[in-house]
């Protein structure tokens, strides 16, 4: 008895599966653009996704060399291993002194003297004498 009951079970779903292409056979009626529209959507947006994750993964890989000096300034903060706050300080210091290039920062400890820190960033000066020990 519990045969029977699962052979019908099991017919069901695989009926199921055999209506599946029922709208790809010939003898059905022409297609509607409009059934084909979520399937045009769905494939532009994982056509923008990859074009996202491809830019992302470009941006940050740091084994190609570039002419970036954002890259250049966030290779030398994973070399230095700094934190997302340190990070900030070090570019908003290399922002207010005007620098070209903010990696400038890395190369000059006097960015980081007394007289030469930004009047914006005079509250900070404990934070930037703590990187400044830990740079140079």
């Amino acid at each position: 008895m519990n045969s029977s009951v699962l052979t019908g079970i099991l017919f069901a779903q695989i009926s199921n599966w055999q209506r599946l292409g029922d709208g790809l056979h010939r003898s059905r009626r022409q297609m509607d653009l409009m059934e084909l529209l979520p399937l045009a959507l769905g494939l532009v947006v994982v056509a923008i996704v990859i074009t996202i994750v491809v830019k992302v993964r470009k941006r940050n890989d740091m084994t190609q060399r570039c002419d970036d000096p954002n890259k250049l300034f966030r290779e030398l903060s994973l070399a230095h291993n700094l934190d997302r706050a340190s990070r900030n300080l070090l570019w908003r210091l290399a922002e207010a002194l005007q620098l070209a290039q903010p990696a400038e920062v890395f190369l000059q400890p006097a960015h980081f003297q007394g007289d030469r820190i930004p009047q914006e960033l005079r509250d900070e000066e404990a934070e930037l004498q703590e990187l400044l020990e830990r740079l140079f």
